[in-house]
């Protein structure tokens, strides 16, 4: 090729390339220009549909709200709705996975649960896993819980509240450690944690019963049984004197004999009475009789002897009754007292299964003969009594002839004026004037009639 002829190729190739660059710059600097007609309308659309869309979010938004509003409105506040079970759900997760427990909403949950105020939800499905989480929990982890609640600046009620739901756990991990922990509330709070206290002095006596009492001993002194009321009782003080009694009674009477006379003289019947002569062994039950007749006058040994009895014979057998009286080898007005109790409690079981007849009345009266000849006629009109006291008209008159047939065979007034004078005639006066009319003592008579009026 000569150079003339490569100057000309290479003059066209440069011309080439020269139209090249100009088109390629024509096309950058057209490109943009074709878009701006499809973005401007796109901008428009968008424009132009906003304030719907913005309306649309809005009512979506106040929509949901509502849906929530009427379900948990409709939801039922004892099961608490989905909105609150949502929101603890968190916290009881973690409780079951033995991690941080959501104290701050236990201790109110426990405060709602105590008043059950209407239209106040309740989240007791949380209470009870709660529970659950407690009986799992160590001596050591329980007062560890303990710590962390005293640390949160609760509200001493609610605090309380979520408290108590300890006590019947440490009591059973720890006895000595929930008396410690606790021992303020027995004089600050004793209808709350304080009043689940007495278990532990029981629990802990049954094991080291010195340790226990010198603790007793110990809290007494300090004030923590000091009564607030004007006359110096502490029901707090009784209560606990009868659980510590009801362990020492089957090791060491004399004990508990010193520990009741030094109580005053109208609290020592009382504190008797509340001992629990069931759970007692039947060498400990002797010694309970024992004590009641040396430390108490006769005519106030009535309450707790009866406790006894009906403690242990609650069914009125009288076979059962008979034992337990020979084998404590009881008096006259002890038995009297016991056959009227078993009377009362087996002609009132009679009534509320079926109807009393003249065979139950007349092996009754024959026990009771042989138990409390004295009083024998009068205890079953006491008992007959009782049973017409809640009957209607049928049952009422159903007993009433009753006992005019054994008044008619034995003469004796006692039953009739008795089952006369008690609180079933009230209710049926026309039929227990009539009734009175048969009564032979005219003194007794006039006067049960003018009661009747």
């Amino acid at each position: 090729m000569t150079n003339e002829s490569l100057q000309v190729k290479q003059g066209e190739s440069r011309a080439g390339l020269d139209l090249g660059d100009a088109a390629a710059e024509d096309r950058e600097i057209v490109k943009p220009a074709h878009l701006i007609p499809p973005v401007l309308a796109l901008i428009a659309v968008l424009l132009w549909n906003l304030p719907p869309w913005r309306s649309m979010q809005a009512l979506e938004a106040n929509s949901q709200n509502l849906r929530v509003r009427i379900a948990a409105a409709r939801t039922p506040a004892a099961t608490g709705g989905r909105e609150t079970r949502e929101r603890r759900a968190p916290s009881m997760a973690t409780a079951r996975e033995h991690k941080a427990i959501d104290w701050q909403y236990l201790s109110v949950q426990a405060l709602l649960a105590e008043q059950r105020n209407p239209g106040e939800a309740v989240d007791d499905e949380a209470l009870e896993t709660l529970g659950e989480r407690l009986s799992e929990m160590t001596r050591e982890e329980l007062l560890t819980a303990l710590d962390e609640i005293a640390a949160l600046g609760l509200e001493p009620e609610a605090r309380a509240k979520l408290e108590a739901l300890f006590v019947e756990h440490l009591v059973e991990k720890d006895p000595e450690a929930a008396l410690t922990r606790f021992a303020s509330a027995i004089r600050d709070d004793p209808d709350g944690v304080g009043s689940g206290l007495s278990p532990a002095l029981q629990a802990w006596a049954k094991l080291e019963p010195a340790a226990a009492t010198a603790w007793f001993d110990r809290a007494i002194g300090e004030g923590v049984f000091e009564s607030k009321t004007l006359d110096g009782r502490s029901d707090a003080r009784l209560e606990f004197e009868a659980t510590l009694a009801g362990v020492l009674l089957a090791t060491d009477p004399a004990a508990v004999g010193r520990r009741i006379e030094a109580l005053p003289e109208d609290q020592r019947a009382e504190t008797l009475q509340q001992i629990t002569v069931a759970d007692l062994d039947p060498a400990a039950q002797k010694n309970y009789i024992d004590l009641t007749r040396s430390l108490l006058p006769v005519d106030e040994r009535e309450g707790p002897f009866a406790s006894a009895f009906c403690e242990l014979v609650p069914d009125g057998d009288y076979a059962k009754a008979t034992t337990f009286l020979d084998g404590i080898q009881a008096t006259p007005e002890e038995r009297s007292i016991a056959a009227g109790f078993a009377a009362n409690n087996r002609m009132d079981d009679i009534s509320q299964n079926r109807e009393v007849t003249y065979e139950d009345v007349a092996a009754t009266r024959e026990w009771l003969s042989r138990q409390a000849p004295a009083t024998a006629d009068r205890l079953m009109g006491e008992a007959l009594a009782q049973a017409a006291s809640e009957s209607g008209d049928k049952a009422f008159a159903k007993l009433a002839d009753i006992v005019l047939e054994v008044h008619a065979s034995s003469g004796n007034d006692e039953m009739l004026a008795a089952f006369l004078e008690g609180s079933g005639s009230s209710a049926h006066p026309e039929q227990a004037r009539i009734l009175a009319q048969k009564i032979t003592d005219p003194q007794r008579r006039e006067e049960i009639l003018e009661s009747l009026r």
